[in-house]
């Protein structure tokens, strides 16, 4: 299957150090792809790299008003003197759509990255969402890996969980399990709970929870205004559908006399 990627500048693998590669594919409630776009951006992160790839759904993306195919884009950040790890930051706007896309993609992207690192990679670490009946103010952040010590190293840390049994699909769970079973570099999941709520397409406090779990663990620089901003607006209209919940549910109450019933 047509896989191309494209390079908009070149680095030395002499010159990395110790880098990450975080992945952010968009799934439920866009958790995972706003927690890493917004670490993406309070880096100030480069694109480094666009990948074509043919089993991306057949689906332009138009962006003020520019026409374009849909990729997945790679984006690079040097370490500083507060972050100590080089970061690689791959996002899209849709996973691969079939089973061979994501092996094949997990496959030539490990492959890829191998290839320009000189074998550096030190962890590949994935972000996304865990449906729960129910959530503390602070969602928990569920873990698990391709290596014990590097997981428990993450249980360190408040509000989060090990994942100890169940399934991840799509990219983002395939893509650092093979990083990891095929021997590239450690693979770990990281998935924040959220509520399967219908008047809710972002769940930016799960993606929040995500980011501060990977914050404190790699010592990134992050503004979370952006991320606060989108909270306060979920919760908005949450509560503005709570009142209209109660107000629907208080008038019914007062239609139905002391012998009526549903039909």
């Amino acid at each position: 299957m047509h896989f191309k990627i494209n390079y908009n500048f070149e680095l030395r693998s002499g010159d990395l150090n110790d880098p990450i590669v975080l992945i952010g594919w968009p799934g439920i409630a866009l958790v995972a792809k706003i927690a890493t776009t917004s670490i993406k951006d309070s880096l100030k992160a480069e694109e480094y790299m666009t990948i074509e790839y043919f089993d991306f759904p057949p689906k332009s993306n138009v962006e003020k008003g520019e026409l374009k195919i849909p990729t997945a884009n790679v984006y690079y950040k040097k370490k500083s003197e507060r972050n100590p790890n080089d970061f690689f930051i791959l996002t899209a706007n849709y996973q691969p759509q079939t089973s061979k896309g994501v092996f094949e993609f997990s496959q030539k992207f490990c492959e890829e990255m191998d290839r320009i690192t000189n074998g550096k990679i030190k962890m590949y670490v994935s972000t996304g969402a865990m449906i729960s009946e129910s959530i503390e103010s602070t969602p928990n952040v569920h873990i698990c890996g391709t290596d014990e010590d590097i997981v428990n190293s993450f249980l360190k840390f408040e509000n989060t969980k090990l994942m100890e049994n169940g399934v991840i699909a799509g990219a983002n769970g395939i893509l650092p399990a093979w990083a990891g079973q095929k021997g590239y570099a450690t693979g770990i999941c990281l998935l924040a709970e959220t509520l399967p709520l219908p008047m809710m397409t972002l769940d930016p406090r799960a993606s929040k929870a995500l980011v501060t779990i990977l914050k404190d663990y790699f010592s990134i620089e992050m503004n979370f205004d952006e991320l606060d901003k989108q909270i306060e607006e979920m919760e908005t209209v949450i509560n503005s559908y709570k009142k209209q919940t109660d107000h629907f549910m208080k008038n019914l109450q007062q239609d139905r006399g002391p012998d009526s019933y549903f039909r």
